[in-house]
């Protein structure tokens, strides 16, 4: 129990602090959107930018296939934005004061953790295991993880736009 706790707190240890205020901002985005709230599109794309610009830093970056691996990522974020408008489908929107609102939720939330959780996990075993970035079956798993959870993000973008076109015009 204790290696396992000592393993652990060297995780947490070594993990660059940026990422623990890229973790409080998308907790504290993902609890506001809870709440009924006004949806500006600009703020929307700002979750799935951050998770896109991870992926795509450490497929390019550190990676032996990349072009393999960058073709299945982009293909994953198509099916995730399917998957996630589909979780996404019954999410209400409404106007007020001539501004899109839609109704809080926990999903989003949810979604947020799930992925960061995933490509946290990912990271730490590239760190720990670095021969990992130059096995193909890792780059592939990692595409297809990375690329359908962010894809989750863009399902609920495209629902979100959609809403605006429909109700706001």
């Amino acid at each position: 129990m204790a290696i396992i706790l000592d393993t652990l707190a060297q995780i947490v240890g070594r993990t660059p602090f940026w990422v623990w205020v890229v973790l409080f901002i998308l907790i504290k985005r993902g609890i506001k959107l809870s709440q009924d709230n006004s949806v500006s599109l600009k703020r929307t794309v700002i979750m799935p930018f951050i998770f896109i610009c991870w992926g795509l830093d450490r497929v390019l970056e550190s990676f032996k296939y990349p072009l393999l691996t960058l073709i299945l990522y982009v293909l994953m974020i198509l099916v995730g934005a399917f998957f996630g408008y589909l979780l996404y489908r019954n999410r209400k929107y409404y106007v007020k004061d001539n501004i899109l609102f839609q109704e809080g939720s926990w999903l989003p939330l949810t979604i947020i953790l799930i992925n960061f959780s995933f490509k946290y996990i990912l990271n730490v075993y590239m760190s720990v295991n670095t021969e990992s970035m130059g096995m193909l079956n890792f780059n592939l798993i990692y595409a297809i993880i990375s690329g359908a959870t962010v894809g989750l993000f863009l399902g609920s973008l495209f629902k979100a736009y959609r809403a605006k076109q429909l109700l706001v015009g």
